[in-house]
C-alpha cells in the first residue's frame, strides 16, 4: 500500500495514539523482546478501543516501509567509512531501527500538519527550543515556552488569548474593569492580575498560580468550575479539573532560564520533557527503564549532554540512530 495512502488513513487517528502505536512497533520489532514487551503491549491495547486502530495503521506503515528502510541500510553499508566502529546490533535489528526512524517521521509529518494550522490561527509562535517573551499591548507579559502558539484577542470589554499548544508564562497587568482570559483546548483560566504558568501537555492542561487569584472552568460543560490561590497547581482534562495540589514553583518556571530540574522523577517523565527541546524523538524502547528515577538540573539547549549523563549514571545504553531518533535500551 502506498505510504501517502496510509498517512492519509491515519490521520483519522489522534496523534497521541499514533506515536504510541509507533513506539510499540519499534518494541515489538526487536528480536530481544520477550513476553514482558508482549504483555504490555495487550495491556496497552486494553486500555483504548482505539489504540488497536492505531496499531494497525502503524503496522501497514511498517509493512510499507520495509523495502525502503533496507535500501537506505544498503546505502548506509556501501558508503560506510572504515574507521567508523561497528554497532552491535543484528542485521534484523538494525533494518528494523532504520525503519523506525521512518515510522516515526511520517508520524512527525501528520503532527506537523496539526502544528502548522496553529501556527496559522496564532499571532506568536516558537520553534523548538525557542524562548520568546512578549509584552501585549494592555502591558501584560507572556513568556513562550519551546514549540508554542497563541493568539491575542482584545477588546474595550474583554482581554483574550488562546493557547493553542505548547507553555507559557503570564505576568497579568491588573484591570478591574476587563479580565483576562487564557482559552485552552481544556477549559479557561481567567483572572484580573495574577502570575501563573500554563502547559498544555498529553490532553492536559497544568496552571500553576504563582500570584493572585484564578478562575478555571472546563470545557467541560458537566465540571464544575475551580478556584486556584498562589502556590496551588491542577490539571484540566477532558473529564473536568482535578483537585488542586501544591507544587514546586522553582521546577515549574525554570524553563524560563533554560532549565529542566527533575527530582526523583521517572526516566518515562524526563524523556518527554526533553523531547519538547529537541528535533526528533528520543524512545525508551524497554519497559524496565520507564520509571527509573532521575534526579538533575539539565540544560534544554543541549538535550544530548542529558543523555549522557542519564547514560553514565543509570547505566542505559543510548542507540544515536539519527540525528532525529535516539533509542534508550
Amino acid at each position: 500500500m502506498p505510504i501517502d495512502r496510509i498517512s492519509h488513513q491515519a490521520q483519522a487517528v489522534p496523534d497521541a495514539l499514533l506515536e504510541e502505536a509507533a513506539v510499540w512497533n519499534v518494541r515489538l520489532h526487536d528480536p530481544a523482546a520477550g513476553h514482558e514487551q508482549r504483555a504490555g503491549f495487550a495491556r496497552w491495547l486494553a486500555a483504548d478501543p482505539r489504540n488497536a486502530a492505531a496499531y494497525a495503521e502503524m503496522e501497514r506503515l511498517w509493512a510499507a516501509l520495509e523495502a525502503p528502510a533496507k535500501r537506505v541500510l544498503a546505502a548506509e553499508t556501501a558508503v560506510a567509512s572504515p574507521l567508523r566502529p561497528k554497532r552491535r546490533l543484528s542485521p534484523s535489528w538494525r533494518w528494523g531501527a532504520v525503519a523506525a526512524c521512518l515510522l516515526l517521521a511520517v508520524c512527525s509529518g501528520l503532527a506537523w500538519k496539526g502544528s502548522l494550522l496553529d501556527d496559522l490561527r496564532s499571532d506568536y509562535v516558537t520553534a523548538v527550543g525557542v524562548r520568546r517573551a512578549l509584552t501585549l499591548a494592555d502591558g501584560s507579559q507572556v513568556i513562550l515556552n519551546t514549540d508554542s502558539a497563541l493568539a491575542v484577542s482584545f477588546a474595550p470589554d474583554r482581554r483574550a488569548v488562546r493557547l493553542f499548544r505548547g507553555e507559557a508564562w503570564f505576568n497579568v497587568t491588573h484591570d478591574a474593569g476587563r479580565s483576562f482570559v487564557v482559552e485552552t483546548p481544556e477549559g479557561t483560566v481567567q483572572v484580573t492580575g495574577t502570575q501563573f504558568n500554563v502547559r498544555i501537555v498529553g490532553g492536559r492542561v497544568i496552571v500553576s498560580l504563582l500570584e493572585g487569584k484564578v478562575a478555571l472552568a472546563s470545557a467541560n460543560p458537566r465540571a464544575s468550575r475551580r478556584d486556584l490561590i498562589a502556590g496551588q497547581q491542577t490539571a484540566m482534562t477532558d473529564a473536568g479539573i482535578d483537585a488542586p495540589a501544591e507544587f514546586d514553583a522553582a521546577a515549574v518556571t525554570a524553563w524560563q532560564h533554560g532549565q529542566l530540574v527533575f527530582y526523583k522523577a521517572p526516566l518515562k517523565q524526563v524523556v518527554a520533557q526533553l523531547n519538547r527541546y529537541r528535533e526528533g524523538r528520543v524512545v525508551v524502547a524497554n519497559d524496565e527503564l520507564r520509571d527509573l528515577k532521575v534526579t538533575g538540573v539539565f540544560d534544554t539547549t543541549d538535550t544530548d549532554a542529558a543523555l549522557s549523563v542519564i547514560q553514565s549514571t543509570l547505566h542505559v545504553r543510548v542507540f544515536r540512530l539519527t540525528n532525529y531518533l535516539v533509542l534508550l535500551r
